[in-house]
């Protein structure tokens, strides 16, 4: 017997978390507390990274934040965001 199939359509919508930066970053004007979207999750020798989005409120993007969220958050890196 077969399963009917189903054409993809387009993904319209995806979900992702916010994450709280957890210390300012004045290179980016990025202040403790501000949110941003985690794009990326990573795990690598006992420590999980998430890779976050951080936008103006115009939506344009400000830049990309690595965070340290286990053991301890702390932001390990940052970049602006390229047009």
């Amino acid at each position: 017997m077969e399963a009917p199939t189903v054409k993809s359509a387009p993904l319209l919508h995806q979900e992702h978390g916010r994450l709280a930066i957890p210390e300012d970053v004045p290179e980016l004007g990025i202040q403790k507390g501000d949110e941003g979207v985690i794009r990326r999750l990573t795990y690598l020798r006992n420590t999980v990274f998430a890779f976050v989005m951080v936008t103006y409120s115009t939506g344009q993007p400000k830049g990309w934040v690595v965070v340290e969220i286990k053991p301890e958050r702390k932001v390990r890196s940052y970049t602006t965001a390229t047009q």
